[in-house]
């Protein structure tokens, strides 16, 4: 894997977080309409409502979300770039073309209605995006065929240039930009401290640290000295050990039934916002036969790093059945 593809990969792990990308449309995606969406609705895409063809063809991230007044629905690619490749235009019009001919009639609204798609680049590079946004921006003459050559425009998150811009505060996907396009690693380092600050102990600040120390970092800064980066880390560290011993403190005082409970409420819930209904629906009868409050915790987890319900399931069937499980009654 070189440097950039890493760099992509990570930066989808942030992106892939359902509350990043509501902040991402809320905030930098343009017009009116973003408005009349349901942002409560934004989930990946299943691979259930997409073929099989698509699926192993598809873009980097997939959401679906509806509109306020069940006036049907918007599917969003997005693609994460950290270089430029001037075949864009023709990518997203073929990965358009797959999912319009690809969803299934699950995703489909009232008598067929095929749902809107939105294409969305994300370019972290630190040259100037020169590629096209559509095709006809590349069309020869005559100037008459413009009208039918095939290809949506799609909308261009140039990072470099959102960061000029009034960013939002508390926001994710601001936290990202700011982060990404630091022009020193002093700049880095305060752009991530000051979003420690505010995220505090949530899930995605560890993301974050890892992000910055082990991709960031090395691919814009190889020759800075990290140590600034290892005391913020250190700092989290902190943070999790005092955390971890409240936890402990908590069981003593016999709150462990609560708190196994919001272990596997909050479960189901991030395996019913990537997966879908029908995996968080298999998943809760599982949980409820781990007795072990750590391997309850590791669903959690499992459900962030799992390609696939199938896989979050088998290894959630295998934790349920190993001596982490409950006694039958």
């Amino acid at each position: 894997m070189t440097l950039p593809e890493g760099h992509d990969r990570a930066a989808k792990r942030l992106l892939g977080d359902v509350r990043t990308m509501a902040d991402a449309l809320r905030a930098f995606v343009p017009g009116s309409w973003v408005a009349e969406l349901d942002l409560d609705t934004l989930r990946p895409l299943p691979a259930e409502h997409v073929n099989a063809e698509l699926w192993r063809r598809r873009g980097d991230l997939l959401w679906i979300v509806e509109f306020k007044d069940g006036g049907g629905s918007v599917v969003i690619i997005l693609e994460a770039q950290s270089t430029r490749d001037l075949r864009m235009p023709a990518r997203m019009m073929t990965l358009t073309g797959l999912i319009c001919e690809g969803l299934t009639d699950a995703t489909r609204g009232a008598e067929g209605r095929m749902p809107a798609v939105l294409p969305i680049v994300l370019y972290t590079g630190l040259r100037r995006w020169t590629p096209a946004l559509d095709l006809t921006e590349r069309a020869g003459p005559p100037s008459e065929l413009s009208a039918h050559i095939a290809g949506q425009r799609y909308v261009l998150l140039d990072v470099g240039e959102l960061a000029k811009q009034d960013l939002p505060e508390r926001n994710l996907m601001s936290a990202f930009v700011r982060i990404e396009a630091a022009a020193s690693s002093d700049a880095l380092v305060d752009a991530l401290r000051e979003t420690l600050a505010w995220l505090d102990d949530d899930e995605l600040a560890p993301v974050f640290m890892r992000w910055v120390s082990e991709v960031l970092m090395p691919l814009r800064f190889p020759d800075a000295d990290q140590g600034q980066i290892d005391e913020l880390k250190e700092g989290k560290t902190m943070l999790a050990e005092r955390a971890k011993q409240w936890t402990e403190q908590w069981f003593a005082e016999g709150l462990e039934e609560g708190l196994e409970r919001g272990r596997r409420d909050m479960a189901v819930r991030q395996a019913r916002l990537k997966f879908g209904d029908a995996a968080a629906e298999r998943l809760s009868p599982l949980l409820d036969r781990i007795a072990d409050p750590a391997a309850l915790a590791e669903v959690g987890d499992w459900v962030i790093q799992c390609g696939d319900a199938a896989e979050l399931l088998a290894r959630t069937e295998n934790a349920a059945s190993s001596g982490n499980g409950r006694p039958d009654l």
